[in-house]
């Protein structure tokens, strides 16, 4: 499956909004709204890239942060993994970050999230940080920590 990677704006907050709750909502502790998504990307620096193959099946969505940039949340639709496309997306925001002027990139990642933290080491994170109890999941009643991971651009 061949996907076309498009810059995405406020006009496309519906879509990165439906798509983080198709791939990471359950993960996180809520899926989020249009509305909530348009504000981020109309912040100064903000950006976001969709995957298309016709329709929508991958995001990511960053923010500026000083000399960093935050990975806010990467997404691929389940039909759609395991074949390289959250590289892409990846890479994608790496490379607009970089171009921006950023010197690192930031994210948090579920410290029992084994793919992710495999994903993300592969790609040259390392661990940062630790924020204890940051992932908190109502309906399981517990809370997870995250690894703070960070990679120099």
């Amino acid at each position: 499956m061949s996907a076309e990677l498009t810059e995405a704006g406020p006009a496309h907050a519906e879509i990165v909004a439906a798509l983080h709750a198709a791939t990471i909502a359950a993960d996180d502790g809520g899926a989020w709204s249009g509305e909530w998504v348009a504000r981020i990307l109309a912040l100064p620096g903000a950006f976001a890239v969709l995957a298309l193959a016709p329709g929508p099946i991958g995001f990511a969505l960053c923010l500026p942060a000083g000399a960093a940039t935050d990975l806010v949340a990467i997404g691929v639709m389940p039909e759609a993994r395991r074949r390289g496309l959250g590289r892409r997306l990846l890479a994608h925001c790496l490379a607009r970050a970089k171009r921006a002027g950023a010197e690192r990139m930031m994210l948090e990642v579920a410290d029992d999230n084994a793919p992710a933290l495999a994903f993300y080491r592969d790609a040259g994170f390392a661990e940062a940080g630790r924020r204890p109890r940051y992932y908190r999941s109502p309906s399981a009643g517990s809370a997870r920590d995250a690894l703070v991971l960070a990679k120099s651009l």
